[in-house]
């Protein structure tokens, strides 16, 4: 895994970016025309990350501390965050009449995890379109129900529009109480919809619909077939243990469209019909495990991502037959891909622990409720069970760490903080007793 000076270079200018970025729109969120009331720096800092990074923790209430100015800030950044920095600066290049070089491609190809260069300047073009036409269509679906809320029209447009793009980007911040639409079908299977495709990944889109009749690479197999059993698992569990709790007081179709909508949320949508602190023991647990997981790589989602987690559910396989190679789908994983599979697995569980151990020194809640709202920030998911705007500054600033790392990725990280570099020597090998 040693990279190329080019490539080391590529993941500092990326985590620097978004540094810069995140720090920006902070400032702004503190200008007077954008907020209600007081704002401290470390909230701003906070909720700017957290929109960077497309999760949608907040330790203030964006509907009422933010104005419409500061919303639209934050409109902003989640599609920034959504779609990629270095994808949008792409467009600003081409429109000052400048060409996509080598150098911008490999900036592009590490900010949306791709190595094919061949096919990165077709997929930056194709991102916007994609975000805009989906969002778009979102934004049809849920007007009508949304304007119902407001008297004022400008009102109703807006917080659509908030939304649709909060929904795809999968950011999961919100402008009204979803819990008023728990019964309103149309509305949340159009948002479960729009978080879905937001967390299937860019290129696999484009796969299926540019190219539906030719095949298939392995990895858009990966994700449409393990997103969508995933999506599927994970409603009929809900469906199954909060039937007569969370979901007790609806009607049956109400019970298994909310059971999809949580299903589609849970793996990185961050809205919630459902408060996640009513939702049984048993149930919590099962969403951590989607968090973790997440969603798509190239994709609006987080989490250790979907290819991650079947190339170690591979792995596994092969080391149980005894197998020299990991197969999926009759095609041999490269040993790089393992590793960096199994470093990624590796540094959420470890970053993780960590920061749960850390968080429960400053914090007075149960260990639960701390360790959802590490991993939620760490997989980019943006659920919380309401504890958020009760955490000390340190724990504050402990999850914005996590949120960046969950965004630009465990190995821009590593190449910004170490000088990595593979080792010339080699050494005897020997067997040694495990397990």
């Amino acid at each position: 895994m040693k990279p190329s000076n080019s490539t080391s270079q590529s993941f500092r200018f990326i985590f620097l970016l978004y540094i810069y970025v995140i720090c920006g729109f902070a400032i702004l969120y503190m200008l007077p025309h954008a907020h209600n009331g007081k704002l401290s720096f470390i909230d701003a800092l906070f909720v700017s990350t957290s929109s960077l990074s497309v999760t949608g923790l907040s330790s203030i209430d964006i509907a009422t501390d933010f104005t419409r100015t500061g919303q639209a800030l934050l409109m902003l950044e989640m599609q920034l965050g959504g779609i990629g920095i270095l994808v949008i600066m792409s467009y600003l290049f081409l429109l000052l009449g400048k060409k996509m070089t080598v150098s911008n491609m490999l900036l592009i190809s590490k900010d949306q995890n791709q190595s094919n260069l061949k096919t990165i300047k077709t997929l930056s073009f194709s991102v916007l379109f994609i975000a805009i036409f989906i969002e778009t269509i979102c934004y049809f679906i849920i007007y009508e129900d949304i304007e119902s809320l407001y008297n004022d029209k400008s009102e109703a447009i807006f917080v659509s529009a908030f939304h649709a793009v909060s929904s795809f980007t999968n950011a999961g911040f919100t402008l009204f109480d979803l819990h008023s639409f728990e019964q309103n079908g149309v509305f949340l299977l159009a948002t479960a919809f729009t978080i879905f495709l937001g967390s299937i990944g860019f290129p696999t889109i484009m796969e299926y619909t540019f190219a539906f009749r030719k095949k298939k690479s392995l990895f858009s197999k990966i994700n449409v077939r393990l997103h969508t059993s995933l999506f599927l698992i994970g409603a009929i569990l809900y469906v199954v243990l909060e039937f007569n709790r969370a979901f007790g007081h609806l009607n049956l179709v109400d019970k298994f469209v909310n059971a999809i909508f949580l299903s589609a949320t849970t793996r990185s949508g961050g809205l919630a019909t459902i408060d996640s602190a009513t939702l049984g023991t048993t149930t919590v647990l099962i969403v951590m495990c989607f968090m973790f997981i997440g969603g798509a790589s190239s994709s609006t989602g987080g989490g250790i991502r979907l290819t991650t987690f079947r190339v170690i559910i591979a792995r596994i396989i092969s080391v149980v037959r005894n197998d020299d190679q990991v197969i999926i789908g009759r095609k041999a994983i490269s040993q790089e891909a393992v590793n960096k599979s199994f470093l990624i697995f590796t540094s959420f569980v470890v970053l993780s622990v960590i920061s749960t151990i850390i968080l429960t020194l400053f914090q007075s809640q149960n260990l639960l409720s701390i360790g959802f709202e590490v991993l939620s920030a760490i997989s980019n998911t943006g659920l919380s069970m309401g504890i958020t705007d009760e955490l000390a500054s340190v724990s504050k600033l402990i999850l914005i760490f996590l949120m960046i790392i969950g965004r630009i990725g465990i190995f821009t990280f590593i190449y910004f903080i170490f000088k990595v570099e593979k080792s010339k020597l080699k050494y005897l090998e020997e067997d040694l007793a495990v397990g």
